[in-house]
């Protein structure tokens, strides 16, 4: 919506504004052009007057995605020069193969032409060839040469105009050397290098129209000091020439455009993939994080095993796996609410990431007060010691629940099963947590607050450790 729109206009002219102002910059969607225009409101809400209006042709507001951004209608240039300079350095990468490979061509039909000047004037063959090939062609040559190398990034444009000019510069001077009763062909010449300039070479709108109204004017000025044609073949020749580079203009104007505007789309469009991919990243950590303890989840913790499990097999390494189980949640949790039993699930969470330390180690919970510990490449001892650790610093941490009326300090425990094993062929995933799951059963039998090993051989044993009361 414009900034004008809704407003009173006194004349036909600020009307006509309005109109022009509710078109879209760049067609439907979330983008929307605001013509800085006249009596438009400004910053302090006042309605501005007189000519200012003039400016508004000048520098387009256009907003992109809620960020504002002004467009100079004349130069096509963003105001923002971090932008404008993003853009320019987009343009030369996207369009250097376009450029290099049209001056290329633009080079060997120039020297092509040669022919023509030997068939229509051989008479004057000797000066047209020497300004073709011992003035325009070197210069033409040195700037491509200038363009194949690093200098296309920083300073293209500026050569690419730099090419336009001699070539403008060589054709004029045919025409002041030619009789002018026979120099219409080479008039012609100076829409090709236009045509070639605002189109193929593929040169920004500014810098398209600088170079070839220079031609024209050149074209003016050489052929009233030093030429011999009369004022109507002069009014002839401008108006092929001018009429060729307005055409042109208008040209350059529509495809520079089109760039900028897809320019901004594609940044747009990668912001917003950008967004959705941070969007992704957090919903899918979501759906693999249990949201109370942090820890991983059920389906989390099944796919690395899965993944743990084949990697092991393949490697022949052992995988560890520690089944925990809170002894007594329930009288727990009964005796002191669901917030109480949230708190000390979170707690004991805590020490799991203390004790999974290394890269591949994976902590979870599988649902209610069972967690897990998948520790790849870990022998049953190591797997012992490290469920040890993890047992010991339960026992020793207090739940803290500051809720009036309950006790503050309540200590814990917890029962760990661990099974470890080198993957068989014959043995699936499901037979280590079997093993685990059996273990964890017999530490709860043996008084709970402790931890018990099931090895490969089917043979119980228990680790070194210290067997506490019931929790």
């Amino acid at each position: 919506m414009s900034l004008v729109d809704g407003m009173r206009y006194p004349c036909v002219v600020t009307r006509c504004i309005q109109g022009l102002s509710s078109k879209r910059f760049f067609g439907a969607g979330r983008e929307s052009l605001l013509w800085d225009a006249g009596l438009c409101r400004n910053d302090s809400g006042r309605t501005c007057s007189s000519l200012p209006w003039i400016a508004g042709f000048v520098v387009r507001k256009v907003y992109v995605d809620g960020e504002m951004l002004d467009i100079n209608l004349i130069t096509l240039s963003f105001q923002d020069p971090r932008l404008e300079r993003h853009f320019r350095n987009n343009y030369s990468r996207r369009y250097r193969f376009q450029s290099l490979m049209a001056m290329k061509v633009a080079l060997a039909l120039f020297a092509l032409f040669a022919v023509l000047d030997w068939l229509l004037y051989p008479q004057l063959v000797k000066q047209l060839w020497g300004i073709r090939f011992c003035l325009a062609l070197p210069a033409l040559l040195a700037i491509l040469v200038l363009l194949l190398g690093k200098a296309y990034f920083r300073y293209g444009q500026q050569l690419m105009v730099l090419s336009l000019i001699v070539a403008n510069v060589a054709v004029v001077a045919m025409t002041v050397v030619i009789p002018a009763e026979l120099n219409d062909v080479y008039v012609a010449g100076l829409m090709l290098v236009a045509l070639y300039g605002y189109t193929v070479a593929r040169l920004r709108f500014v810098w398209a129209t600088a170079g070839n109204w220079f031609g024209v004017i050149a074209y003016n000025l050489a052929n009233i000091w030093w030429g011999d044609a009369s004022h109507w073949d002069l009014v002839a020749g401008n108006f092929f020439c001018i009429s060729t580079n307005v055409m042109g203009m208008v040209a350059s104007y529509s495809m520079e455009y089109d760039s900028r505007r897809g320019f901004l789309l594609q940044q747009q469009l990668r912001r917003e993939r950008s967004q959705l991919n941070l969007v992704n990243r957090r919903l899918e950590k979501q759906a693999l994080t249990d949201e109370l303890t942090g820890l991983a989840n059920r389906r989390c913790f099944f796919e690395r095993f899965h993944e743990e499990w084949r990697r092991a097999r393949r490697e022949q390494q052992y995988l560890a796996l520690v089944m925990i189980d809170v002894d007594h949640f329930k009288d727990f949790n009964d005796t002191y609410g669901h917030q109480a039993g949230d708190a000390c699930l979170k707690q004991v969470a805590t020490v799991f990431r203390q004790h999974a330390r290394r890269a591949g180690d994976v902590p979870a919970r599988l649902g209610g007060e069972e967690f897990v510990l998948l520790l790849p490449d870990a022998s049953p001892r190591s797997a012992c010691e490290a469920a040890e650790a993890v047992r010991k610093g339960v026992a020793e941490m207090e739940i803290h629940i500051p809720q009036q009326g309950l006790p503050v300090g309540r200590k814990i425990s917890i029962s760990c099963g661990i099974a470890a094993v080198v993957p068989e062929p014959e043995l699936g995933p499901e037979s280590l947590l079997a093993q685990a799951d059996k273990a964890l059963y017999q530490a709860k039998e043996q008084g709970r607050n402790r931890v018990v090993c099931r090895v490969p051989e089917d043979v119980v044993a228990d680790c070194p450790a210290k067997a506490g009361g019931g929790g």
